[in-house]
Parts: C-alpha cells; structure tokens; sequence
C-alpha cells in the first residue's frame, strides 16, 4: 500500500451540513434626539427663619350705598291699645299707631339654625359649617335670614287670631348671630277698606339685644269690621262668612226631597 492511500484512508469524511432555516434580523430601531436641557445655576440663598404670624383684623363686606329705609309710623299713645290675645279684635277698634304686644324669642342657638335651614331646606354651608364661615371670612356661621322672618310671622299670627293675613313681606337689615336674643313688634301703619272688604297695613320688625334692627317687614291684615256691623256691604271677611253660611241651607233646601210614607 501506497501512503497516498493509506492518508486518504485516515482523513475523516466531513458530513453535509443541515440545512438552517433562515431568521430574519429585527430592523435597527431610530434613535430619537432628545432636547437637550439647559440647567441654570442655582443662586444660594441663606434662608432665614420665619417669624411670628400676623394675625389681621376680619374685614367684613361693607355694602356701600344701602338704601335708606324710611322711618316706622309714630305710636299712638293716647290710649291704653286695645291688643289683647284673649279675644277676637274689630277693624273698627283699631287705630293708627297703636302697637302689638311684643314677642321675645329665647337665645337663638346653633341647634336651632341647624334644624331650621334642614326644615327649610336651605343646605348654605355658612348656617350650617363653621369651619367653612371661618374660611371665607365670618366670625362664624349664622342664621339664615328667614329664621327672624318666622318669628315676626309669629308676632303676627298670635296677634291677628281670627282674621287672615293677605301679604307679608320683610327685608333682612343686619346678620343674627347665634345667642342673639330677638324681640319681634308691631304697629298698625294705615286702615282701609277696599271692596267692602276692611284691611289694616301692620309694620313689623325684628330687634337683637343691642337694640340693632335686623328685620323690617309690612304685612297685609284682613280683619272684621265690627261686631254689630256684619250683615251690610262692609261686613269685610264676617259679611263674606255669613253670606256663605247663609247659602248653605238654601241649596239643601232647593235640592232636598220629601222623605217617602211609611207603610203600615
């Protein structure tokens, strides 16, 4: 044997090499420029310590040119009034200037705004949450302005008794403040008659303990003319009564009929 065949003999034979699938090379991705950013020197300040804070005065909102309210009627002294609550009063019995007996209300507290704006429904955080009344600049929160326009309604109902009130309107003066005391009066400012109807115009008003106005009102009364004239054209609210009682037993009469006989 040659050594050319005997190498050959002794080269290892390469095997075929398998076949690889292909991969497909993920495309390079773009970079993006970032702005570039500026950075200033930053000043060193020696920082100092705070002091003691100022407390300012609550400035409360002026309302700058108020409307005057013109004055109240002048009392009628000449005689002792005629008001008394036991009994049904006259429009012929009243007189101009006389006073109402006057209702005192006891400290208006907390409690009591908070119960009567729910029953009212006015949720105003200012009569309802302290903290926010402080925030914006109260003392603290307070009652709403138809708290002392019910205390004059009362006045007033407890007053009239029998006869009906037609108007009732007011104008709220100053804040009430809890435990303000409020003493409600009246004063008969004018007697009419109007479509044989007999109308008395009272002015109300609402005072706090300093004797500051806080409510001012005027309301609309119609009352009975008079104990013996109530039959005639002036009778007011009694002729309008009595003629409706009246008319009652004259419809049964034309609308009744006669009860059938008996059968023995």
């Amino acid at each position: 044997m040659s050594s050319r065949s005997a190498a050959k003999k002794m080269r290892p034979v390469a095997k075929p090499a398998a076949h690889k699938p292909a991969h497909h090379k993920p495309l390079p991705k773009k970079k993006t420029k970032l702005a570039k950013v500026t950075r200033f020197p930053t000043a060193k300040v020696a920082k100092k310590p705070l002091g003691p804070a100022k407390k300012h005065p609550v400035q409360h909102p002026v309302r700058k040119h108020a409307p005057q309210l013109p004055p109240l009627t002048a009392p009628k002294q000449v005689q002792q009034p005629k008001q008394s609550l036991a009994r049904s009063f006259y429009w012929s019995e009243l007189r101009v200037g006389d006073d109402l007996p006057p209702l005192t209300k006891p400290a208006v507290d907390r409690v009591q705004i908070v119960r009567y704006a729910a029953a009212a429904g006015d949720f105003n955080r200012l009569h309802l949450d302290e903290p926010y009344a402080h925030q914006v600049g109260f003392p603290g929160l307070f009652a709403p302005g138809m708290l002392p326009m019910a205390f004059v309604g009362q006045l007033l109902s407890a007053w009239l008794r029998r006869g009906h009130v037609r108007k009732l309107s007011a104008r709220f003066v100053k804040i009430v403040w809890p435990n303000d005391e409020l003493t409600c009066r009246g004063r008969i400012a004018e007697l009419r008659k109007e479509g044989g109807a007999c109308y008395a115009d009272v002015e109300l008003w609402a005072e706090n303990q300093k004797g500051e106005l806080v409510l001012r009102g005027l309301a609309t009364c119609e009352l009975y003319e008079s104990p013996a004239v109530g039959g005639g054209d002036g009778g007011g609210l009694l002729f309008a009564l009595q003629n409706q009682a009246a008319a009652a037993p004259a419809r049964k009469a034309g609308v009744s009929k006669s009860p059938p006989a008996k059968k023995r």
